[in-house]
């Protein structure tokens, strides 16, 4: 076997086909029966080239301080958390000074722009329908100062090729008429045309089944135990009592990574942050967003996936606990309840399926994309919000430096040997 992927999730399985396209030979091993299960589930189904920036930024310490003591917090630390997080977070604090959080901005842009470039390109040829849509994203805002930041960050990103623009409330409700009831709080917004929708786990079924009519193979329910490391640097794993060998490994197993590199002594600096979402049938809600909405005020975004209402948000360091805490499902509610008031008074509670998902969240903003010090080993994780709108993108990236070839973007900031 040429090469031997580890995660089949959106961004193992993006990488798996970007190497398909070169010829490669590939096998993706997946700890779970179905791929698409874990991070990629239920996420917001957003491709927002235009929301690049990292969490980590100017002012995130005090963020989440005050989050110990708020139990709705947007951003929440878990105190059960802190000692797990000291050496990652002495980093990511370090990180979020603003010249740093700037830098990391416009890199991830640039290979988000060019990530969604090739999502809608292998979606056209491999014929995948996955609930597309280019309907742009509408970024709301009740605060002034925060909606002037963004304006600032949008400004910094117009020269590598964002479109946007600012919006008023009368233009915000006219380009989506479900915000009518709540025009009253919001002082204005921000419109992206260039970002679009999709549901990640639909793409990532019928991505497998692309990879396997092309002669891709794919192991499920294999949980790789550890990675074997010998003079020549890494060509095998083992997967209970089998060893499979081949000529490179790449590692793009989210937040399992870090285990799986410590077994040939390399660290990583990816931390679980824990997400949530509710999805519900569109049936006898009314009219549904026709596009997709991100709230600045309570950080959740909204989308319409199918005739389903996805709501998506919060930002939790809690370990690798994928628990559903109700007080975690009453602010997703509750957010709903402010956005769009209409659509929650039909919602019965019982009804919306609940998720929770970790994203692997690398403490400088950036994914680990490329060759690692050892021969043979090759990463593509740490993506952390953003790995449906980078998957297809640093797939394409990691091929290439797997084959050497001259990348389509630049991928010097997202090499594995910064840190």
């Amino acid at each position: 076997m040429a090469t031997l992927v580890i995660g089949g999730g959106l961004v193992g399985l993006s990488t798996a086909q970007a190497l398909i396209d070169r010829g490669e030979e590939v096998l993706v091993i997946e700890a779970n029966d179905v791929v698409g299960s874990e991070t990629s589930f239920a996420n917001g189904g957003m491709l927002t080239p235009s929301l690049p920036e990292p969490w980590n930024g100017p002012g995130v310490f005090a963020h989440l301080l005050t989050s110990l003591f708020v139990p709705g917090a947007p951003m929440k630390l878990r105190s059960s958390a802190i000692p797990s997080l000291l050496t990652w977070g002495a980093g990511f604090i370090r990180h979020s000074r603003r010249q740093s959080f700037y830098e990391a901005t416009l890199d991830n842009y640039r290979l988000a722009r060019f990530s969604l470039e090739k999502t809608r390109d292998v979606a056209e040829r491999l014929g995948l329908n996955f609930d597309y849509a280019d309907s742009g994203t509408l970024c709301v805002y009740s605060d002034e100062r925060a909606l002037a930041a963004r304006l600032d960050l949008c400004g910094r990103l117009s020269s590598a090729g964002l479109g946007s623009r600012r919006v008023s409330v009368a233009e915000l409700t006219e380009i989506e008429p479900a915000l009518l009831p709540t025009r009253d709080r919001l002082a204005g917004g921000i419109w992206l045309p260039d970002d679009a929708i999709g549901d990640a786990h639909l793409f990532c079924r019928q991505l497998a089944e692309a990879i396997l009519r092309q002669g891709g193979q794919i192991r499920l329910g294999a949980s790789v135990g550890a990675l074997r490391l010998d003079s020549d640097g890494v060509h095998s794993v083992s997967i209970g009592s089998e060893e499979f060998t081949t000529r490179r490994v790449v590692v793009a197993a989210g937040t399992g990574s870090r285990a799986l590199l410590r077994s040939v002594g390399l660290g990583l600096p990816v931390q679980p942050a824990k997400g949530y979402s509710l999805t519900m049938a569109g049936d006898g809600l009314g009219i549904l967003p026709a596009v997709a909405i991100a709230d600045d005020a309570t950080h959740t975004v909204f989308t319409v996936l199918g005739g389903r209402l996805r709501v998506a948000g919060t930002a939790e360091f809690a370990g690798y606990d994928k628990s559903l805490p109700r007080s975690r499902i009453k602010t997703l509610f509750a957010a709903l309840e402010t956005v769009l008031p209409e659509i929650a008074a039909r919602v019965r509670r019982d009804e919306p399926a609940e998720w929770a998902g970790l994203r692997p969240m690398s403490n400088d903003g950036r994914p680990f994309v490329g060759p690692t010090r050892i021969p043979g080993l090759f990463l593509n994780t740490g993506h952390g919000a953003l790995g449906w709108t980078m998957a297809m993108g640093s797939g394409h990236l990691v091929a290439d430096h797997v084959l050497g070839n001259e990348p389509g973007v630049d991928g010097r900031p997202f090499l594995p040997s910064r840190h």
